[in-house]
Parts: structure tokens; C-alpha cells; sequence
């Protein structure tokens, strides 16, 4: 029995949300279970975990650049604070556990907890290990990886464990013909999604509006999650289309997942796995800014398994009409990719790793 933990979870949906599906298992395990969030302050963290039922305390602190910068300066100096006020957080909050899901918060209230002897696990979706998980992974007393092949790039592996990335509880699969109803869509036709993120993805918004006349004229439908910069921009040119449904954000992915026969977008970690659950598959854009380059990292560990397609952000103009085109005329191919990556589904991850961290705790009190 876990009394009392806390989740170091920030930055974007992709850390916060498996955070809270672990906690919410956690609930269902104690319901008198005591659980706190640290996040970064400013962050989206302020908004989601409140609004899950959880309370938060914040501190200051931010993500290092991958250049020689000044800001840098700044971040470190942030970080001794974060480690600082980490600390004063833990002997307050008194936890059994720690756990991180990676971002930049993670690094000092897990680094904390390392110093305070307080058992700690991090958790790393990404195939490629960022910064945080290196720092304190030798140290962790649990290494939770997504893919396989990410323990080879670690410079310790003994305290890995390889268990699926956990996905949102209320994210449950409908019927395709009343998820197409929600967007006026016909559930008996092709449907594409393409989304970028809460914030929409301007190089796949830019190159779907140069080929959509031709995509729809074929008889394929669109779910166009612009983001709020292009929505005008796109709404304005395809508002005459009624094979298009446009929105600045889809409030409920998992209609627009039950809808789909398809996914364009980019390849975070937690779109793959909500893809996996749903048994969509998708061409990934991955974002080419990203730290590392992850994103093209998880692509090609999905792609190896003839789940998905990848395609370039710089390629976007000259391959992507041709490719939706020849994937959702080829329902073999369709079915194929989606037994694929359906196979990197658990659904009863977040289950899984809260017995575990349930486990952890009892033995330490033995």
C-alpha cells in the first residue's frame, strides 16, 4: 500500500497525462492515498493537473538549450533553487515515492529524492533518452522504458523494466459511424485526421492545404485540428468543403481517433500511444526542433514495425498527397498497419505500473 506520493510531471500533455493515469490507479487501489504533483511554474501543468482532481505545487525552473547561450546562465542557477525548494517539498509532503515522467522538472525533485534516500522511479516514452531521464537514471531505483531498444542507450540498465506507456483512461474507442457523427462526417467513408499537437503543425497545415482539393475529390474526408495561428488561414480556404470538418483543437481525440482511418501528424510519444489503442495507423511528420531529434526517433522504432510511414517535414510538399492517397486506397495495407501498432497497446499499462510501484513500497517496509 502506497500512503503517500508524488508525481514530478510537466511541460506538456505527454509527461502530465500518463502522471495522472498512474495516480488515478493509484485511487482506485487507497482511496485515502495522499498525492501531490510538482510541476514547473507557468507551465501547462497549472491548468490540466488541477483540473484532474490533483493538487500542485510549482517551482521555477526550465529546460537547458542545446547551444552555447546565456540563458543557460539562468537555468542553472534555477535549478539549484529547484533543487532547493524540491527538497523543502519532500520533507514537508513526507512521500514513499517519487516518480518523474521526464521533462525538465523531473531532474531536481528527483535529484532530491535521490539525496533524501526516498525511493524514486523515472519514466522515459521517448525511444532516444532525453537529458532529465540521464541525469537521474544511474540513480533511480526504477527505470521505466517504453521501447526495447532504449536500454542499450543508457549508460546503466540493470533497474530498467520495459512496460508500455500509459494512456488516458477515458480515452475509449466508439463505433466509427457515431464518432464521424460528432465532426457531420459520413462514418461509411474514408476519414483522414490531421492534427499537430494542441498547438497545430504549420509545415503539415501549410502542405494539406496545397493537396486537399485533390484529397477530398476523391472521396476522402478530413478532421483538420489546425491549432490557433492557421485556423483562420485554413477555415477561410476550405470553409466551402464539406467534406473538411476544421477545429483550432479537438476536445474529444477519442471520437476523432474512432472516426479515423488514418493519422497525420507528429510522432511525441503519447500520439503514438493513443494511436496504439485505438489501432490507428499513421504517416508521421515528426517535428524536426525536437530535442534530439526524438520525435523522428519514436517514428522509425514504429515504422521498423510496419505500423506507420514517415515523412520528412521537408518532403511534405513533394510526397504527401500521393502517400494518403495510395494508403487509404489500400485497405489491406490499412488493416495490416493497424494490427501493428494496435500491438503496442496495453491498455492496463497504467494498472501495471501502479502495482509495481505498490510493490516497491511494500518491500521497502519489509
Amino acid at each position: 500500500m502506497i500512503n503517500r506520493i508524488i508525481f514530478a510531471a510537466g511541460g506538456t500533455g505527454g509527461h502530465i497525462y500518463p502522471a495522472i493515469a498512474i495516480a488515478d490507479e493509484l485511487v482506485k487501489m487507497n482511496s485515502k492515498i495522499e498525492i501531490k504533483f510538482i510541476g514547473a511554474k507557468g507551465r501547462i501543468e497549472e491548468r490540466l493537473i488541477p483540473a484532474n482532481g490533483y493538487k500542485l505545487e510549482t517551482i521555477e525552473v526550465s529546460g537547458f538549450k542545446r547551444s552555447l547561450n546565456i540563458k543557460n546562465i539562468s537555468s542553472a542557477l534555477k535549478i539549484f533553487k529547484a533543487l532547493k525548494d524540491s527538497k523543502k517539498i519532500l520533507k514537508e509532503f513526507s512521500p514513499e515515492l517519487v516518480y518523474g515522467t521526464g521533462g525538465f522538472v523531473s531532474g531536481p525533485v528527483l535529484k532530491a529524492a535521490q539525496s533524501m534516500g526516498i525511493k524514486n522511479v523515472i519514466e522515459e516514452g521517448n525511444y532516444h533518452p532525453g537529458v532529465t531521464v540521464k541525469l537521474v537514471a544511474p540513480k533511480a531505483d526504477k527505470v521505466i522504458l517504453n521501447f526495447e531498444g532504449t536500454r542499450k542507450l543508457l549508460k546503466r540498465n540493470d533497474n530498467t523494466v520495459v512496460m508500455s506507456y500509459p494512456v488516458r483512461e477515458n480515452m475509449k474507442r466508439t463505433g466509427k459511424a457515431e464518432a464521424a457523427a460528432v465532426f457531420g462526417l459520413d462514418g461509411n467513408r474514408n476519414i483522414l485526421l490531421i492534427f499537430g499537437g494542441s498547438q497545430g503543425a504549420h509545415s503539415i497545415n501549410s502542405a494539406m492545404l496545397k493537396c486537399f482539393k485533390n484529397i477530398t475529390g476523391s472521396g476522402i474526408q478530413l478532421i483538420w485540428q489546425t491549432g490557433n495561428e492557421d485556423h483562420d488561414l485554413v477555415n477561410s480556404s476550405v470553409s466551402s468543403n464539406r467534406n473538411v470538418k476544421v477545429l483550432r483543437y479537438i476536445d474529444n481525440m477519442a471520437a476523432a481517433y474512432s472516426a479515423s482511418d488514418l493519422a497525420l501528424c507528429r510522432s511525441g510519444i503519447s500520439t503514438i500511444m493513443e494511436l496504439a489503442s485505438f489501432g490507428l495507423p499513421a504517416i508521421f511528420v515528426p517535428y524536426p526542433l525536437a530535442s534530439e531529434n526524438h520525435q523522428e526517433k519514436n517514428a522509425r522504432a514504429v515504422a521498423e514495425k510496419n505500423a506507420a510511414e514517415i515523412i520528412l517535414d521537408r518532403d511534405l510538399n513533394q510526397k504527401l498527397e500521393s502517400s494518403v492517397l495510395r494508403l487509404l486506397n489500400d485497405e489491406n495495407k490499412l488493416k495490416y498497419m493497424s494490427s501493428n501498432i494496435s500491438s503496442m497497446a496495453d491498455t492496463k499499462a497504467a494498472s501495471k505500473i501502479a502495482n509495481m510501484l505498490v510493490e516497491m513500497v511494500n518491500s521497502s517496509k519489509n
